[in-house]
């Protein structure tokens, strides 16, 4: 039986999924309940999210239900290689491109796996090796 690929999640989807007024929400649940958990983060979305949603009481509950439950894991990208990750987001500094996405970016190509996103950036960042990280996105 083959392994169901990792999952990263970015900022754009937790938000469309916490706000059923978002044009996204939809998608975004669909796309949740279509992942073998857990979905992996890391501090720099939740950080994100949490700034999005005004640190919403609902939101920091949901997630820290998603949490406990094993749906979501959140790995502290910076602190286990910022040499690494600072070089990404300095490559970049052209585009909008945040700490969060390109923390993403490294995780996936550290496991392999696909990014869960709303963001189009995501399909000019290469990883270390100049390849596209697999992305799903609702378009």
């Amino acid at each position: 039986m083959a392994t169901a690929k990792a999952v990263f999640l970015d900022t754009g989807p937790l938000v469309a999924f916490f706000n059923r007024r978002d044009q996204w929400h939809s998608w975004a649940v669909e796309a949740f309940s279509e992942v073998e958990a857990p979905m992996k983060t890391c501090d720099a979305v939740l950080s994100e999210v949490l700034f999005l949603t005004k640190n919403n009481p609902l939101v920091l509950d949901a997630i820290a239900g998603m949490i406990r439950d094993g749906v979501l894991s959140v790995e502290p990208v910076l602190s286990e290689d910022p040499l690494q990750v600072l070089f990404q987001v300095k490559k970049y500094a052209d585009l909008p491109g945040s700490l969060a996405d390109l923390s993403l970016v490294w995780m996936c190509q550290e496991t392999g796996g696909y990014i869960l996103t709303l963001d189009s950036d995501f399909h000019i960042y290469r990883d270390r090796g100049g390849k596209k990280p697999e992305l799903r996105t609702p378009y």
